[in-house]
């Protein structure tokens, strides 16, 4: 026995709290469709049927169902299941109750896995059950949804304070430094950034050297090895890598030299040359700075912009650095305290 509109018409009711609460079916049967429109409707709340699982999949990319009901056999046999995953993928506080024809374990046990919260037999004796379960999903995602809300402004809230406190903390650092005599504007500044050039010619280092770039000292190597021999034996502000040696990759040389030195700029090079170009090279990835690299004055131009975001990028690792010594238990808490409303924002219901 099935479902059609006449199994719902003698059940009714209403629940103020849930009015206008938006409902999906997804079910191949237009009776079920006008069926379990007429039972939800009763109760306050909005439903929109679709046949087509991937109708309903933009629907619920589009707006926000509180419930979501799937016939787990629409459009084929068991081909409900995975549109049960794909709907909670897209949205996970949608409460999915799931709907056969027939009395199956597997059907259960496959639905639930998919994110279900139930799987009711489309059967008249189940018209009842179907619509208390709906009204309890329904108000659980509602609650759900207040609630992610509210963790969602006590996380912005907290790193509002957080970034305030560290603000603070820096001019108080800066007003403690004066106060003891420091000059607080050339604490960063180095009388000499040493730059390594890793390239198996001179041509490009001869260049830089040439340019006597005021505040600068080269080093050259002439090999990735070599060049790692030296990373590693001495600190560098500044390490340029030729793309085109050949004992050691390029990148393998840059990701060991950030590795072993996390404070020294990375940069490879191709070039220069008409086709050439210098990259920064960052945590997850590179980013090109120089383009076309033709000619070596191009970067010595851009030598002082790079100092600047060494020296800035030093000013802030003092900053943090003092926070973290001044502040480790806070920060300790702050961060348990974070992750348990991450996970509370991502564990949604169902």
């Amino acid at each position: 026995m099935t479902i059609d509109s006449g199994s719902f018409r003698s059940v009714s009711g209403s629940n103020n709290a849930l009015v206008g609460v938006e409902v999906l079916v997804l079910d191949g049967d237009e009776r079920v469709h006008a069926g379990i429109e007429q039972l939800l409707s009763e109760a306050s709340l909005h439903v929109t049927c679709t046949a087509d699982p991937a109708r309903a999949a933009q629907l619920v990319e589009r707006q926000f169902f509180s419930v979501a009901l799937i016939d787990i056999d629409t459009p084929t046999p068991r081909a409900g299941i995975p549109t049960i995953a794909r709907v909670k993928q897209i949205s996970p506080t949608t409460m999915v109750i799931a709907m056969t024809p027939r009395r199956s374990y597997d059907d259960a046990v496959d639905a639930v896995r998919s994110g279900a919260v139930d799987l009711i037999l489309k059967a008249p004796e189940s018209v009842a059950y179907l619509k208390d379960r709906v009204l309890d999903a329904a108000g659980r995602s509602v609650g759900r949804r207040e609630v992610d809300t509210v963790l969602d402004d006590i996380k912005r809230v907290h790193d509002e304070f957080l970034q305030r406190f560290m603000d603070a903390e820096k001019r108080a650092l800066d007003l403690a430094d004066q106060a003891a005599g420091k000059d607080v504007s050339r604490m960063s500044l180095i009388d000499e950034l040493r730059v390594l050039v890793i390239d198996e010619v001179d041509d490009f280092y001869d260049a830089m050297v040439e340019a006597k770039p005021k505040g600068y000292a080269f080093t050259h190597a002439t090999s990735g090895g070599e060049g790692l021999d030296r990373a590693s034996s001495g600190a560098f502000h500044y390490a340029m890598i030729a793309e085109d040696v050949t004992d050691l990759p390029a990148r393998t040389v840059a990701r060991t030299i950030r590795n072993q030195q996390p404070d020294t700029v990375v940069l490879t090079f191709l070039g220069p040359a008409d086709n050439g170009h210098v990259d920064l090279v960052e945590t997850h990835g590179t980013r090109t700075i120089v383009k076309p690299f033709d000619e070596a004055g191009k970067l010595v131009a851009r030598l002082d912009e790079l100092a600047e975001a060494w020296r800035a990028k030093a000013r802030e690792r003092r900053y943090t650095q003092a926070f973290r010594e001044r502040h480790y238990d806070f920060l300790r808490r702050y961060v348990e305290i974070k992750t348990k409303i991450d996970r509370a924002m991502n564990e949604g219901p169902g």
